[in-house]
């Protein structure tokens, strides 16, 4: 009969010294290791929308970020004037037309609040996702290789 011998897997990490090779080009050259970014200015810089992904080296996701955060808020804004418009020119007249024009305001309030609603919720992953991003170049957290509404 054959005995195997299981051997204990090596400690997690390892000591220091196993397990590195070469030292990386940036200590060789007497650079400093890679950037440390600081979540907390990240998180406050992204109370504009796009800073935050800027501070973290995205201009891609900042210029997206921006764009629509102010974009859905533009439109918000000009909901309520449109529909003041439609109404002024339709000159609703008896009162069937006096219920319809009312429904019309009525989804017009709703449409209000669920662009503006929307709106805040960009805005807060702006926030949101420049702090996950400065914590995974910090090494805080895994990458996750997802982006916005795909984080956990």
């Amino acid at each position: 009969m054959v005995e195997l011998q299981l051997t204990p897997p090596p400690p997690y990490p390892p000591p220091e010294g196993e397990g590195k090779s070469a030292p990386a080009s940036s200590e060789k050259e007497g650079k400093s290791p890679a950037r440390r970014a600081s979540v907390r200015l990240a998180t406050w810089l992204s109370a504009i929308p796009g800073l935050g992904q800027l501070y973290n080296r995205q201009p891609g996701k900042a210029a997206v970020f921006l764009l629509g955060v102010v974009s859905l808020f533009v439109i918000t804004l000009n909901i309520p004037g449109a529909t003041g418009e439609l109404l002024a020119l339709w000159r609703p007249r008896g009162s069937a037309m006096v219920v319809l024009s009312l429904f019309v305001q009525i989804l017009s309030l709703l449409l209000f609040m669920a662009t503006f609603f929307l709106a805040l919720t960009a805005w807060y992953d702006a926030m949101h996702d420049a702090r996950r991003t400065a914590q995974e170049i910090n090494g805080e957290r895994p990458s996750g290789g997802r982006w916005w509404l795909f984080h956990r």
